[in-house]
């Protein structure tokens, strides 16, 4: 008998942007504060572009998909839901282990296989009455360009996980993982299919960027769509942040 996808709730590791505090920006004094001028012709030196803004979590928390939004039986799941507030953590990089990074994509929270760390996050987990299904939903914003390295080291992870042995719930999977782009909302979007002989569906990951943001959906589904839907779910909420932005 195959068994659904493995539901692994990411449970008691918060993400770090969630207790740090916000760091405070530089006075007017010292090499920052003062505009300079060129000593030939007295102009200003040009003004470097502002930075974008960076969305905090109890702002991400209102883009997500709510309930309602939902395949029917899916209800919210209070331990995988959460956000960091008006909170903004610094950079930080924490880098998954090789061994650990293919089973973290079946896990909420699953960009974290970039190794990059986020600014500020929200995070929404819903699931089936049966507690065979899974649909988690997260935003996160970066500092500089760190969202855009992300997405290129996700795209990375995906090639290299294509193939890989999962153990988790007592049972042993050879899984499969094909990606392809997606195209067409916010500035860059890639989709993968994770699936197995052992299990019944499979679970559909989705990942769009939008400016200094990252959406991502992980649907885990024993039918025969794989969680598709996590797509259109993923594409709904980048152009709710894109609105936002």
């Amino acid at each position: 008998m195959k068994i659904p996808p493995a539901r692994r709730i990411r449970t008691g590791a918060i993400l770090a942007a969630a207790g740090a505090a916000v760091l405070a920006v530089g006075g007017c004094g010292g090499s920052g504060g003062a505009a300079t001028h060129d000593s030939a012709t007295g102009s200003k030196a040009p003004a470097a572009p502002a930075a974008p803004e960076i969305l905090k979590g109890s702002a991400l928390k209102g883009l997500l998909l709510p309930a309602s939004a939902m395949p029917k039986g899916f209800r919210i799941e209070a331990d995988g839901t959460r956000n960091s507030g008006e909170a903004v953590a610094p950079r930080t990089s924490a880098p998954v282990p090789a061994k650990k990074v293919c089973g973290a994509l079946g896990q909420t929270s699953w960009i974290r296989v970039t190794g990059i760390g986020e600014a500020a996050f929200a995070q929404t987990d819903f699931g089936n009455a049966g507690n065979t299904e899974e649909i988690a939903q997260e935003i996160d914003t970066y500092h500089g360009d760190d969202a855009r390295q992300a997405m290129a080291e996700l795209r990375k992870v995906f090639a290299h996980c294509a193939t890989f042995t999962d153990k988790s719930s007592g049972a042993t999977a050879k899984v499969k993982v094909t990606s392809a782009k997606l195209h067409g909302v916010g500035d860059e979007g890639v989709k993968a299919v994770a699936t197995s002989s052992a299990w019944d569906g499979g679970t559909t990951l989705a990942a769009v960027r939008v400016g200094n943001a990252i959406v991502t959906t992980l649907y885990s589904s024993s039918h025969a769509d794989k969680g598709a839907a996590a797509v259109t779910m993923t594409e709904q909420v980048a152009k709710k942040v894109n609105a936002a932005s």
